[in-house]
């Protein structure tokens, strides 16, 4: 009996020690108010303060370059006339073909377009009409004005490869839409393309001019 109450205390006494230690070392970390970290001497660093192992990394980029073509020459370096024949044909075939753009502009007989030129006549319920105008052929600064029934729209509208577009509203009846060519570019003569749309965008005329300066393509809209 008497060793079993030995054993007891000897139990008691080690879960005592434990118990002290443990609240020994929570007295010591909450006694530690401050903490001073010596600044570095960066005098004294250099390469071999930092001593790490370097890794070689091995990838696409340390791969062997493939060489797709041969760059070589073919030539004899032993001979003593080391030449390239330039003038061996060709196995490449010959194109028996040519694309040409072909113009209207520049001509020889001018005359033909001295004189006003007529887009047609047109009938449509819309409100309005949607104007596009461009110049189909070589784009080389022609200018036209446009007017309707007598008055000016746009005095001075420049042709290019992009359409210039205007809405023009339009009277009962008749409407008489003049394009008049203000001058002939570089090249001779007026050229532009004319695409007519309603308000619903249903396209009602496709024609294309080639006039002289000062003279007009006309296009007769009549509004039911």
């Amino acid at each position: 009996m008497l060793q079993i109450i030995l054993k007891i205390m000897q139990h008691y006494k080690l879960l005592f020690l434990f118990f002290f230690l443990f609240i020994n070392s929570l007295a010591q970390e909450t006694a530690i108010k401050s903490l001073k970290i010596k600044s570095l001497d960066t005098n004294n660093i250099n390469k071999e303060s930092f001593n790490l192992n370097r890794i070689q990394p091995t990838g696409l980029t340390n791969k062997d370059q493939i060489s797709f073509f041969d760059y070589n020459l073919d030539f004899d370096i032993n001979s003593s006339k080391q030449e390239i024949d330039i003038t061996n044909k060709t196995d490449l075939v010959t194109p028996t073909w040519t694309i040409r753009q072909s113009f209207n502009e520049g001509g020889v007989n001018k005359s033909k377009f001295s004189k006003d030129f007529y887009l047609g006549d047109l009938e449509t319920n819309s409100e309005y009409i949607i104007i596009k105008c461009r110049d189909h052929e070589y784009v080389d600064g022609d200018r036209i004005r446009l007017m309707i029934n007598g008055a000016v729209i746009h005095p001075n509208i420049s042709l290019s490869s992009v359409f210039y577009v205007v809405d023009v509203d339009l009277d009962d009846g008749y409407n008489n839409i003049d394009f008049i060519a203000l001058n002939e570019g570089e090249s001779s003569p007026n050229t532009a393309q004319l695409i007519v749309l309603d308000e619903f965008g249903k396209q009602l005329s496709n024609k294309k001019w080639l006039i002289s300066t000062g003279y007009k393509a006309k296009l007769v809209v009549f509004k039911k």
